[in-house]
């Protein structure tokens, strides 16, 4: 019987770690599945690894090697769309991560019954323990280390920050034919799936952790910042605006350019107060100060962010 489940790996420079990733996904509960692994224009052998990884398992495919890098989110759009038609619920997986025994089992379980009660896109996403490079444990929820709640997960929400991470996700068929292509431009492969889902089925959050994401300045979300809470957590948000102006600006545009491509793709489907949303939401970086601030304390400040979070965002816009 062909597999029904299939896994996409991206590789870039991925030597160090993607035999323990590969490993963890071979000593999964669920074994039913297949594995297939682009490398984006490794330098450092990481092709010699995956070729041998390959040739032990009849499970893993592995594209052969053109030379050519794509980045990471187009890169998962080429395996996505390279997909055969069997393919029934797909997973993301990150070179660097390990995944916990029962994760495949796990995800799977949650999307069928969603499945059951309703027939569209779906977005299963679970929570991760925080490693170092050793894996040794920084904490067990990755949402409670950034600080963040998975719910709400509404479109407005996630034009402007993304809650689903990448190696957590898992999509229907449904979800699958939506996606692609992903747009090469697009910050985070991850993010666009989850603005789909959001959009045109439904976003589940799983409060268990199935992944050990290691923590480390090379991995693509990269190192996040911890502070320890209380008054000199929050008194840093706010005094610590002015140094982190630029990044936020960054961080604008860049969700803006991805609200305008997102609108550019799916205009015709879309209602029209969504069209006008994200209309908006795109214009932000290329209006006035005053204008800007204006709009983003209209788009921008959320509720879950708590007040003096979105008065820093505020100062820094």
């Amino acid at each position: 019987m062909t597999a029904e489940t299939h896994i996409v790996l991206c590789v870039y420079n991925g030597r160090e770690f993607v035999s323990e990733q590969v490993r963890s996904i071979q000593d999964q509960t669920f074994r039913d599945w297949q594995l297939w692994i682009r490398d984006d224009g490794s330098t450092d052998g990481t092709f010699s690894v995956l070729e041998d990884i390959a040739a032990s398992d009849h499970r893993i495919f592995l594209y052969p090697r053109d030379g050519e890098q794509l980045g990471v989110s187009a890169g998962f759009s080429w395996l996505l769309e390279r997909l055969p038609d069997s393919a029934r619920q797909v997973f993301c997986c990150d070179a660097d991560d390990v995944w916990l025994p029962g994760k495949i089992e796990y995800s799977i379980a949650a999307l069928h019954k969603e499945e059951a009660h309703y027939p569209g896109p779906i977005l299963i996403h679970t929570d991760l323990q925080v490693t170092d490079s050793n894996l040794h444990i920084l904490d067990q929820s990755l949402w409670h280390y950034l600080r963040i709640s998975p719910e709400p997960a509404t479109l407005e929400r996630l034009v402007i920050e993304n809650v689903a991470t990448g190696p957590t996700i898992l999509m229907n068929r449904h979800l699958l034919q939506r996606v692609c292509p992903i747009p090469q431009s697009v910050p985070h492969h991850d993010w666009w799936i989850a603005l789909v889902a959001v959009t045109f089925g439904r976003v589940v959050a799983l409060h268990e952790a199935t992944v050990l994401y290691r923590r480390h300045s090379a991995n693509h979300t990269g190192e996040y910042r911890d502070l320890t809470g209380g008054v000199r957590h929050w008194v840093s948000k706010v005094l610590g605006a002015r140094g982190r102006t630029g990044d936020l600006r960054r961080w604008l545009a860049i969700s803006a350019a991805q609200a305008g491509m997102f609108l550019d793709r799916f205009e015709d489907e879309l209602p029209q107060e969504v069209r006008v949303m994200l209309k908006e939401y795109s214009e932000i970086p290329n209006l006035g100060l005053f204008e800007r601030k204006l709009r983003v304390l209209r788009m921008r400040t959320l509720p879950e962010h708590g007040i003096v979070r979105n008065l820093g965002l505020l100062l820094r816009a």
